[in-house]
């Protein structure tokens, strides 16, 4: 029986931490691209608001932007 190479073991295992490296990076880049779409649609519908006079609608989107 042959003893098994320890380095292939390091190699499994900085293999295995890059891929969950690239699943963190990848869940992280994820949540920004949310959020920026989130913010691009509430300032579409700021904007509509303010092109159709909807004062009320207005009024909600930007009071819930100052109260976070």
């Amino acid at each position: 029986m042959t003893n098994p190479n320890p380095f292939q073991q390091v190699a499994d295992f900085v293999a295995k931490m890059s891929e969950a490296y690239r699943e963190f990076e990848l869940n992280n880049l994820m949540t920004e691209l949310e959020e920026f779409n989130k913010q691009n649609y509430k300032d579409a519908a700021i904007d509509v608001a303010l092109a159709t006079g909807d004062r009320e609608a207005f009024n909600k989107l930007v009071g819930s932007e100052m109260n976070g």
